[in-house]
């Protein structure tokens, strides 16, 4: 296959990597590369195997040899070959060679001129391969496009060529909303390494927030959901976390940034003041304005309490940025909010050697203006402008809601104009501003007067982060659901994002493909749940079981979507896995007790099938939504009478899906709360099947890849199709000539 893309001039591969690559011909009359040629041996130049990177925000570097050690074990994952790896000061003849940049690294640049750490070449040698960076992020990015390119070559040899490349922008990231839901270190490992095999460079971690005081059942402000998921061994400070089960220690945190910098990201932390704080005045009630998750910043407790946290948690942060939030404050209190940015500014920077980051926010003070020291992320229109920031000489990044932001399950209809996709919508990134072929790249912000964007030099522009939100809250979602979310949203983000306006764009005719081998190959990780490479995944049935067997241990873990799960039923019975369980008891009703199946997640919520209708929840606008006045469905527990063969059917856009002795029964759904409480609805759950081991009354199980006939708005993978499928799903179309970007006065969304 690779022969194909290697034929310089004829017809383009059906797949790429990404991001995409140009190759220039070597001499085409060489045999060029397989992994079958030579020995089993990554070979590291001596001379740069100590070195370390110092351009990065990371403060703690990997060695080129680390990087080649994380590329060694990948090569022996994916290519079923135990690699070992060497240091030398001669390379052989043949082999795959490991070292610095052979050519002038300051040739090598950012969009705007500055040179970078991360760029790298690779050429394709006569038996060899060599891989060289101008720093060792960069050798580390190069060894994903080998491996991405080995993956698409399927065993054939690599045509004599040779890369020369180098990212656009510094900031390639994707925000996680971990502040209005819980998600495990080994969750949040899992996620950095697939974005990284795509070459994102930051995991923005929104540690802390709480649910929206406007929507939900009206609880008391105090019993609102909050979060705050670092958990401080301080007594003094422990009162901010309501949860310690779902918190992260400060090993944990370490851990989880080590990980994910042998991998090349840094992860950027966020502690959110002086807005979206119930986790704060929860804990200190007087520090609260009237509205309860603003701090009143001329409280004399309030920013030593905000300097106090940070104090205690700055140590932790390996980064030579962290991210103080700062958004959705109250714009008649621009002057008490400008102080606490500076002044945090001032603080952060005085203890610990850090910049700041906040959320563009609209501040209309008359005498006071926002450190030019400070990075603006911005992310909405009528918040902030990247072109003023731009002019005024401010640090950016951009995250303008219109391409980056996805509410996770579904939007906040029907606040207006906020139809955020609860997938990333992946037709904005390449039709920007609804314009055929217009690929999106960090310059981009401006999807109304397309006339208004950055220079793609622009000296301020530190690149792009795309956001995933858990505004309808923790029960919302399973942690795996923000992956799905997220997971073809974060290779295509990464690829613009590196491209830049100079760069290779995607070709789109191939994007489905290039995505559907790449995704599931990106190794260290599993996050679609599947067994290991060594069964085929066209098997059929992928595991079978029965009673008489008498072995009740699976040993599967779990296994995500497209499946078919039939289970037959005798008795009161369970499943479990390490990310869900499935099983058959009671469930109080507001009558009585209904036997029927629930599924429980990791983070103990309950999920009993409910009775829909079988034509209900296929809205192309709004997929997996039924609206409460859908009288079609009453979403009541289905009663399940025993015995019974009971199949479940899931795939990421209609979930998990019950059949009852060949009868259509219901789903697994959360009931979610619209804007500002005047639109509900409930939304699917797709749940990944258990299969740890059994207990009770089950009598056998079968295991079956896909789901019984392909749904609207899924693709043969089970995942939402990746180009044009989505459009009505945030309202990407020209529906959305009424964008939040646009008006002065933001709604509160978050």
């Amino acid at each position: 296959m690779l022969w194909t893309l290697f034929a310089f001039g004829a017809a383009v591969s059906a797949l790429q990597p990404l991001p995409p690559v140009q190759w220039t011909s070597n001499n085409t009359s060489l045999k060029g590369f397989a992994l079958g040629d030579g020995s089993r041996t990554v070979y590291i130049d001596n001379g740069f195997a100590n070195h370390t990177d110092t351009e990065g925000l990371t403060l703690i570097p990997p060695s080129a040899y680390e990087f080649a050690e994380t590329f060694r074990q990948d090569l022996s994952e994916l290519f079923g070959e135990s690699w070992t790896l060497e240091k030398v000061s001669n390379f052989p003849d043949t082999g795959i060679f490991l070292g610095l940049f052979k050519g002038d690294a300051k040739e090598l640049t950012y969009e705007n001129g500055v040179p970078t750490e991360e760029g790298y070449e690779l050429e394709v040698g006569a038996q060899s391969i060599y891989v060289g960076g101008t720093g060792s992020r960069g050798m580390f990015w190069g060894t994903r496009t080998l491996l991405q390119e080995l993956l698409i070559a399927n065993g054939t040899a690599l045509r004599p060529a040779r890369i020369v490349d180098a990212p656009a922008y510094a900031t390639r990231g994707y925000m996680l909303d971990a502040g209005r839901k819980w998600y495990s270190p080994s969750f949040l490992k899992e996620l950095c390494t697939y974005a990284s095999f795509f070459k994102m460079s930051e995991f923005h971690y929104h540690s802390s927030d709480n649910y929206p005081l406007n929507r939900g059942r009206n609880e008391t402000w105090n019993k609102v959901f909050s979060h705050f998921s670092l958990y401080s061994e301080n007594p003094e400070l422990q009162g901010i976390v309501e949860r310690k089960n779902e918190s992260l220690s400060r090993a944990d945190f370490e851990d989880f940034q080590r990980h994910c910098a042998q991998r090349g990201v840094t992860v950027i932390p966020e502690i959110e003041a002086p807005g979206h704080c119930l986790a704060i005045t929860k804990w200190k009630p007087e520090l609260a304005l009237a509205k309860k998750d603003l701090l009143n910043l001329t409280h004399p407790d309030a920013i030593p309490t905000v300097k106090a946290i940070w104090a205690e948690f700055l140590p932790w942060f390996q980064t030579k940025e962290v991210h103080i939030g700062a958004d959705e404050y109250d714009s008649t209190l621009a002057d008490d909010y400008i102080n606490f940015v500076n002044e945090m500014s001032d603080f952060v920077n005085a203890t610990s050697g850090k910049r700041i980051r906040i959320w563009g926010t609209y501040e209309p003070s008359e005498n006071l203006t926002i450190s030019k020291d400070i990075v603006i992320q911005h992310w909405q229109y009528g918040q902030s402008d990247p072109v003023q920031l731009q002019n005024h000489g401010y640090g950016l990044i951009n995250s303008e809601d219109w391409w980056a932001y996805m509410s996770l399950k579904n939007n906040h209809m029907p606040i207006n104009p906020a139809p955020y996709p609860q997938f990333y919508n992946i037709t904005r990134t390449l039709d920007f501003a609804n314009v055929p072929g217009w690929q999106w790249e960090p310059a981009l912000f401006n999807p109304v007067n397309t006339t208004e964007q950055l220079e793609p030099s622009a000296s301020g522009n530190k690149g792009a982060i795309l956001a995933a939100w858990n505004d309808n809250g923790p029960d919302a979602t399973t942690q795996l659901e923000a992956y799905y979310a997220m997971r073809s949203g974060i290779p295509v983000v990464a690829a613009r994002a590196w491209s830049g306006s100079r760069g290779m764009n995607i070709t789109t005719s191939s994007l489905n493909p290039s995505l559907d081998l790449l995704i599931p190959k990106a190794p260290g990780q599993n996050l679609d749940r599947r067994f290991s490479i060594s069964q085929s995944p066209s098997a059929s049935p992928l595991l079978s079981w029965s009673r008489g067997s008498g072995n009740t241990t699976f040993g599967k873990g779990s296994y995500g979507p497209p499946y078919t799960l039939t289970l037959r039923i005798v008795a009161p019975c369970s499943l479990t896995g390490p990310d869900s369980s499935l099983s058959l008891g009671p469930v109080a009703t507001n009558t009585t007790n209904t036997t029927t199946l629930v599924f429980s997640t990791a983070d103990n919520f309950l999920y009993p099938l409910r009775s829909v209708s079988e034509a209900d929840g296929h809205d192309p606008g709004h997929p997996g939504r039924i609206w409460t006045n859908v009288t079609s469905s009453s979403h009541i527990p289905v009663p399940i009478r025993l015995p019974a063969e009971v199949r479940i059917e899931t795939d990421v856009v209609n979930g998990s899906r019950v059949w009852v002795d060949g009868r259509f029964k219901g789903r697994f759904e959360v009931f979610v709360f619209g804007g500002r409480n005047t639109l509900f609805s409930w939304s699917q759950m797709a749940m990944v099947a258990p299969l740890g081991s059994v207990e009770g009354g089950l009598e056998s199980l079968v295991l079956e890849v896909g789901i019984g006939g392909k749904r609207g708005g899924v693709n043969a993978t089970g995942f939402p199709v990746s180009n044009g499928g989505l459009r009505g799903a945030g309202g990407g179309g020209a529906g959305w000539v009424v964008i939040s970007a646009f008006l002065v006065v933001a709604a509160v969304l978050l």
